[in-house]
């Protein structure tokens, strides 16, 4: 016998038989205590069963909560054990267990406290006592929302925080909390189950793994985060396993269909036409001559002859044009159309989510573990967005005063196809900019395009979508934390916590040429980018919690926190001039004689280290005086070292004073009446460069390479000093001061918050406005030098109440703010700048005194009705007074412009930049949510409203459609609104058509400003749950089936298609700010129309 052999067998059943026994040390180890199984229903005093009560083994982490009909089941230690009653507007109940199997309870209603228990900073607090600005996002509102990240469906939720987003499938969001503080990042701090992340995708998180959500929006309530808490915290916590006993299977799925709503209002290739020549004919007359119009396709006559087909060198209005005439095909002939580009991209899109949960265990042990799958097409052809996700969560209970556990997941996404948002590369923006004459294909299967002489110079968006079929972009995300507790003794309880962000992204990307371009038909190349980052926290607690003589609480936290982030690097490489274009096989794909031409790149991401030191004070005395006092000192490697640390402090003060003696009349009414101030620091450590202090180096061939060997045959690679360091530079800061009243009445059916805040953020990072050292070579040094305020209420309104098998819900937010610049150089004229898409101007300015990203142009008086108007109004814009005298007809019926200023200060007869005023605003008057669920026996019936008030978008879309800027296509406003020689134009909103006009919409103005003022209809869902006496035959606990719809009706003033639509830039990075309200032409929302399933057993 071959020994070797015997060998391998033995220690194949030793490694069977050590894991059989692992497997049975798993199972066991959660539920071996699972001692006595108890079960029971809980109902208010009416009877009606409670859903979503907290059923706890005190003293432990053993828990669970009622299902639809009120039942629980939880397996305990012994009977000994007492079980922990708990729901928000009930008094709590603990109840022994003894020899009960059946516990069954009916819950009153506590109309003397809160005791609802909300996630803080770094621990947990009844809802009662806390002082700051902490807003508790409704798990099952946010729920009833669909998308592919948690911020979107977080959207007009709770009062003071702003969600941006497009409808591009897979896309980020761009959130804000009580308004924007700096001109550098705005981007909030998220914190995933104790683990903080300056991530701003949330994509990678499951939504439906969400248990609660938590909004930091003040200092004093954020000031424990310190360095990264400027723009506010978002807590979420995920969803973990129970001690039931019996393990849970719940299966959570919608499947549904989205399509686009308001489309461009666009001409069809007869009227596309007849602008033209109007146009042409509109030039000669202006301008005294004679003259008729020519096109290259459509001849030269009085009226425009249609060809039947279209050539590369101009039809020139012949219709006796025959395919025998030409040999190639690659010619570009084509017929004459009349196609409509949104036809040609746009489809309904599917969508589908599938949650697969398994949660369970005993006395000793918890576990939940998930699976998820979440796919979205986009609405243009060949554009997906795929999420895959595995999630474990368990926690034992080692010994009784020792806990241990972990809560890990793993996300793979993946993004296909051309659905970039930016103007120039989404697939809307080139519907209004093709050309209806052309069709998708020509006469001979190829694409059609621009290179029809005289239709602009577009790109064939549907040859386009073909030809990135293949592009993807993925990304691995593995995050979570491992963790212990310990009760040191009664009082206290120590924590630490190890967490870990590590992300691996990877692109494909093949870019073919596109030989039916006017310009150019392109060089193709094949490039793949991958990169890596890690991003590791941990942080240790000590909690001390006690009471004092029934009336003196206690509960005090301190603790460390070490952060590294920016570990990893990135590296690209490209291959150019591929003698084929295969984007599977590009490996082997030879390069002929281009075999050189190919380049490569690599970066790093930047890492930085942070440590900080932080402490947390809750003291209530008498259950009426509250105090929180916090203090963290941070320090950051992105700073020098004289600069590297801040100390961040706040304070919050809270009467409630609801539980005085003199307010006991009013205690039949008023359940709870709170008022709260509170004021702290917080910093901002997110600037524009890894390491703020620090002389960068870059290399320039043209300036750096230098022959060191004197030969004159080479050059050797050089460098030179890139941008400035500045080793005095520090944080950004943010103050802030907070005032709040809670008041719940009715029996606890209706309850309100009203805060007013003021914050300011102080040193903001900026490059210096004047600096000798720097040139056009040497980027200029950062320094702090600016400040921003931000003003504003929050409000918010809620009333739970029910009338025999009829339930509701309604809630309603609303806030307010007001930002302004206090300064940003010590000149006060000093202003950035945000530039627009083809615009020869810029389109918004920041400046003091003003909000940031001010929309920033001229302002449109009215149009110069006839030559005398013209010399006796002052010199339009872009001309002289000589050029005006000898040819005035020339601006009869454009825009005439304010003539706001000089260079004096004063109007002095000349439009030019002086005269370039403020005529708009991003910044809404007022944002609302309205919120009604009504349940009625077994069905259920959710509404969603959201609504901006007072905000102004820049149509920056209108200088293609508008305008003969562009070749391509033309809106119905240009041919029916536009000012008309010898016409009725008392509603003419548009210059006369010239085609000669290459100013009037070339400029940022008026114009192109409008009312961004929505209300939309976000949400609709009615629901059914099947009745439980017929689940029962089925062993299934829980089945509910609904039908959803989103996004379905927006009422709005607004011409473009979406006034949710935000500026290319939804990140939260650097500078996206300084462009707000910016309409670029980007994805839209979608309406969604879902069947979904709760399925549980």
């Amino acid at each position: 016998m071959n020994p070797n052999k015997h060998e391998g067998m033995q220690k194949q059943k030793l490694a069977l038989k050590y894991g059989i026994l692992f497997a049975f040390w798993w199972i066991f180890s959660v539920g071996v205590y699972a001692q006595l199984r108890v079960q029971g229903t809980v109902t208010d005093m009416g009877g009606t069963p409670m859903i979503g009560v907290n059923v706890i083994e005190k003293g432990t982490l053993n828990g669970t909560i009622t299902d639809m009909s009120g039942n629980f089941t939880l397996t305990v230690e012994s009977g000994e054990s007492v079980l922990h009653f708990s729901y928000v507007g009930y008094i709590t109940e603990e109840i022994t267990v003894g020899n009960n199997r059946q516990i069954n309870l009916v819950m009153r209603e506590d109309t003397e406290s809160l005791e609802e228990i909300v996630v803080v900073g770094y621990g947990t607090q009844a809802k009662k006592d806390i002082t700051g600005s902490v807003a508790v996002v409704d798990t099952e509102q946010l729920l009833a929302s669909t998308g592919s990240s948690a911020t979107q469906q977080l959207q007009g939720k709770t009062p003071g925080v702003y969600i941006g987003q497009t409808g591009s499938p897979g896309s980020a969001t761009m959130v804000r909390i009580r308004g924007v503080n700096t001109i550098n990042d705005n981007g909030p701090l998220y914190v995933i189950d104790g683990v903080s992340t300056r991530n701003q995708n949330l994509s990678s998180l499951n939504p439906n793994d969400i248990e609660s959500m938590q909004v930091l929006k003040d200092a004093s309530s954020a000031a424990i985060y310190g360095a990264q808490a400027a723009n506010g915290v978002i807590l979420i916590t995920t969803k973990r396993g129970t001690g039931s006993g019996q393990p849970k299977i719940s299966y959570d799925a919608y499947f549904g269909m989205q399509k686009t709503g308001k489309r461009y209002d666009l001409l069809n290739s007869a009227d596309r036409l007849a602008v033209e020549w109007e146009s042409q004919q509109n030039s000669f007359t202006l301008r005294g001559v004679e003259g008729t119009p020519e096109h290259a396709q459509f001849g030269n006559k009085v009226n425009p002859i249609i060809p039947n087909y279209l050539t590369t060198t101009g039809a020139g209005g012949r219709q006796d044009i025959s395919l025998d005439d030409y040999s190639f095909p690659n010619n570009q002939i084509v017929p004459y159309s009349d196609t409509d580009w949104w036809d040609a991209i746009d489809r309904v899109a599917p969508m589908q989510n599938h949650q697969l949960t398994l949660t369970g265990g005993g006395a000793k042990g918890r576990y939940l573990m998930g699976l998820n799958y979440f796919n979205q097409l986009g609405t243009v052809e060949y554009s997906y967005y795929n999420r895959y996700q595995t999630r474990l969560n368990t926690s034992f209970d080692v010994r009784s005063w020792l806990r241990v556990g972990e809560n890990l997941q793993y996300t793979w996404t993946k993004d296909v196809g051309l659905h970039n948002n930016t103007s120039e590369s989404n697939p809307y923006s080139w519907v209004y900019r093709s050309s209806p004459w052309v069709p998708v294909k020509d006469t001979f299967g190829n694409w059609g395009g621009s290179k029809i002489s005289g239709t602009g110079n577009w790109v064939n968006v549907v040859a386009q979508e073909e030809r990135n079929k293949d592009n993807y972009w993925s990304n691995s995300r593995i995050f979570g934390n491992i963790w212990a507790e310990a009760d040191l003794t009664k009082d206290l309880m120590y924590r630490t916590s190890f967490g870990l962000d590590y992300t691996n992204a990877y692109s494909y990307y093949m870019s073919k040429k596109n030989p039916e371009f006017s310009e150019s038909p392109g060089t193709n190349h094949f490039q793949e980018a991958s990169s890596f980052n890690f991003r590791w926290v941990w942080t240790n607690t000590l909690t001390y919690d006690k009471v004092f003589d029934d009336v003196h609480a206690l509960n005090v936290i301190v603790g460390t926190e070490a952060i590294r982030d920016g570990l990893g690097r990135g590296m690209e490489a490209r291959r150019y001039h591929y003698l084929m274009e295969d984007n599977i096989n590009t490996w082997v794909l030879p390069m002929g004689a281009n075999d050189n031409q190919r380049t490569n790149n690599s970066w790093y991401n930047g890492e930085f280290a942070l440590f900080g030191i932080f402490g947390r004070a809750d003291y209530t005395y008498d259950n009426k005086y509250l105090f929180t006092g916090i203090m963290r000192r941070d320090g950051v490697s992105r700073f020098a070292s004289k600069h590297r640390y801040g100390v961040f402090p706040s304070a919050s003060l809270g009467w409630r004073v609801s539980e005085e003696g003199f307010m006991e009349g009013s205690r039949e009414w008023l359940d709870d009446l709170k008022l709260r101030v509170g004021y702290g620091h917080t910093g901002n450590a997110e600037i524009p460069r890894a390491t703020n202090f620090a002389m960068l180096f870059g290399t320039a061939p043209d300036r750096t390479n230098y022959d060191l060997s004197g030969a004159n045959t080479g050059s050797d690679l050089g460098y030179r000093l890139a941008t400035y360091g500045n080793e005095e530079t520090r944080w950004e800061a943010t103050k802030m001061t907070n005032i709040g009243v809670d008041i719940t009445f009715g029996g606890n059916r209706f309850n309100s918050t009203l805060e007013y805040y003021n914050k300011v953020t102080s040193d903001m990072l900026i490059g210096a406005a004047y600096s000798a050292l720097a040139n056009d070579e040497v980027g200029r040094p950062y320094i702090n030098y600016g400040d921003m305020r931000n003003r504003g209420f929050d409000f918010s309104f809620n009333y739970r109440d029910k009338a025999g098998d009829l339930e509701w819900d309604l809630g309603l937010n609303l806030s307010t703010y007001k930002n302004e610049v206090l300064g940003l150089s010590t000149a006060d004229d000093y202003a950035l700048w945000g530039s627009g898409y083809r615009l020869s101007t810029n389109v918004t300015r920041t400046t003091k005194g003003r909000p940031i990203s001010d929309f920033f142009g001229y302002n449109v008086v009215g149009f110069y009705e006839n030559e005398q108007d013209v010399l006796n109004s002052p010199v339009p814009y872009g001309t002289t007074p000589e050029v005006i005298a000898d040819n005035p007809g020339s601006y009869v019926g454009k825009f005439k412009f304010e003539d706001f200023s000089g260079p004096d200060g004063k109007p002095d007869g000349v439009i030019n930049s002086f005269d370039r005023k403020v005529i708009g605003t991003p910044h809404p008057d007022l944002m609302g949510g309205l919120n009604a669920t009504l349940k009625y026996r077994d069905f259920d019936f959710t509404m969603f409203w959201y609504s901006t008030i007072g905000n102004d978008l820049f149509n920056n879309t209108k200088y293609f459609t508008d305008f003969p800027l562009f070749g391509g296509n033309r809106s119905t406003r240009f041919k029916e609104q536009s000012w008309k020689l010898g016409g009725d134009n008392s509603d003419a909103i548009l210059p006369i058509l010239d085609s000669k006009d290459n100013w009037g919409g070339a400029v940022a103005s008026s114009y192109y400003v409008e009312d961004g003022s929505f209300l939309k209809l976000k949400n609709l869902v009615v629901g059914y749950s099947i009745p439980k006496h017929i689940l029962e035959k089925a062993t299934i606990s829980n089945l509910r089936l609904y039908l959803q719809a989103e996004n379905i009706l927006t009422l709005t003033k607004y011409s473009g298609l979406d006034p949710e639509i935000t500026n290319m830039e939804t990140g939260a990075g650097s500078g996206a700010d300084l462009r707000r309200g910016l309409d670029t032409g980007g994805w839209p929302t979608t309406m969604r129309f879902l069947f979904g399933v709760n399925f549980e057993f």
